[in-house]
């Protein structure tokens, strides 16, 4: 048991190094109440299978450079793949009792075959071989009598059905060429160094979503127009924290901050979720679940998030008042709603649903991850009201799936 333990820990050491030492959930100093609920969990705790490939995809989120959009893609097709497989190996096992196909070794083999799908670089195909290799030997985690080759095969075939899906959801299309509206001193405008006029997946919006949503009902309610009394205000409370920001807030931003290599916005509700998922004690079918409503509420609320960011094109803050500074860098595409609030709605929302014991403590910190853009300088405070309500409305619609054939349909409806 101790040498297959080192093994993994030495796949998974090895994942995060790779990753840049990025791994850094920001959950044991967060300044929501009863943030003790949000340490890391404790190295005696076991996580499940699920939560150990939710790891890896972050890390390799992280490694690859993947931004926010995408992010959110990679962790929902990993989630749906890993329910699936919860759901077949169940009604394999009542269907055909004398038979026990080993779940974790399906869930490893669908996550990995998903995730060597979506990052098929050689360096990437090695490290999901070893850790699947290490989810396919018996250690005495499984049922006794679990059939390995028949969890292998089921997470094969799993996979397929989710590397089809994403194949057909429109992402490969997602960095269309897109030109911003006019004056530029009134909207969204390339002012990078040295010029990049492409900005950030400009057709994301038009990504599918799972829950059968129509994103274009998020493009009511218009931010303020520019210059308009409600805008000129939005704009002074950012200058204001621009002119007096202390070193208290610019850790609060760091926390949540997501540059190049990163976990991306959803990826720290992930490391959130697999927190409480171990700390729980859920088991695999409930973690699982977990995952997945999560992600798919994640992907979703970025696809609307990114739709409504290219219907207005509003102009970000730096490009109307040169005096305010943004110590952290500068998001190249437009303002509203904030992605941060997007994912940070969505998340909170989300798990909140999931683990209500802790639901006031998730939306603060919900929160803080979107006015974490307001105290950088890159957005207006209605730009993250905008943003959570978007995330906690597409959660809404997560959570309302009860059943798991109604999770399960989203793989394969259109």
């Amino acid at each position: 048991m101790f040498i297959a333990f080192s093994r993994r820990a030495t796949v998974v050491l090895t994942l995060l190094l790779v990753a840049g030492c990025s791994e850094q959930p920001r959950l044991t100093q967060p300044l929501a109440p009863h943030a003790a609920a949000f340490d890391v969990a404790r190295a005696s705790e076991t996580p499940t299978t699920s939560v150990r490939w939710n790891e890896t995809s972050r890390s390799l989120v992280a490694s690859h450079n993947t931004n926010g959009p995408m992010a959110s893609r990679v962790y929902a097709l990993v989630s749906m793949a890993q329910f699936a497989v919860v759901a077949a190996v169940d009604d394999a096992d009542r269907h055909h009792g004398h038979s026990h196909p080993s779940l974790r070794a399906a869930i490893a083999r669908a996550s990995s075959a998903v995730l060597g799908n979506l990052y098929p670089d050689a360096a990437t195909s090695t490290l999901l071989a070893a850790q699947l290799a290490l989810d396919e030997t018996p250690d005495g985690q499984d049922d006794g009598h679990a059939d390995i080759p028949a969890g292998d095969a089921i997470g094969t075939t799993v996979a397929q059905t989710v590397i089809a899906r994403a194949a057909t959801d429109g992402a490969a299309a997602a960095n269309c060429p897109a030109t911003p509206p006019l004056p530029a001193n009134q909207f969204w405008h390339d002012d990078a160094v040295p010029p990049n006029p492409q900005p950030v997946l400009p057709c994301f919006g038009q990504v599918r979503p799972w829950l059968h949503i129509d994103v274009r009902q998020f493009r009511a309610g218009p931010p303020p127009a520019f210059g308009s009394p409600a805008f000129l205000a939005g704009l002074d409370v950012v200058r204001q924290i621009s002119n007096t920001r202390t070193a208290d807030q610019l850790a609060t931003i760091d926390r949540w901050l997501d540059g190049n290599n990163t976990l991306q916005p959803p990826g720290h509700w992930n490391a959130i979720a697999s927190d409480l998922i171990t700390r729980h004690h859920l088991d695999e079918a409930a973690a699982a679940r977990a995952l997945a409503i999560l992600n798919v509420a994640m992907m979703d609320t970025h696809i609307a998030c990114w739709d409504r960011k290219y219907f207005y094109w509003e102009i970000r803050p730096w490009m109307v008042d040169a005096t305010i500074t943004t110590p952290r860098g500068q998001p190249h595409h437009p303002a509203n709603p904030s992605g941060h609030a997007c994912a940070g709605g969505a998340g909170s929302g989300a798990l909140g649903g999931i683990f209500p014991a802790e639901r006031d403590s998730l939306a603060a910190l919900g929160n803080e991850a979107g006015f974490t853009t307001v105290l950088s300088g890159v957005h207006y405070p209605f730009d993250v009201d905008v943003g959570l309500r978007m995330g906690r409305a597409i959660a809404e619609r997560a959570l309302d799936l009860h059943s798991r054939d109604e999770l399960l349909e989203l793989l394969t409806s259109r």
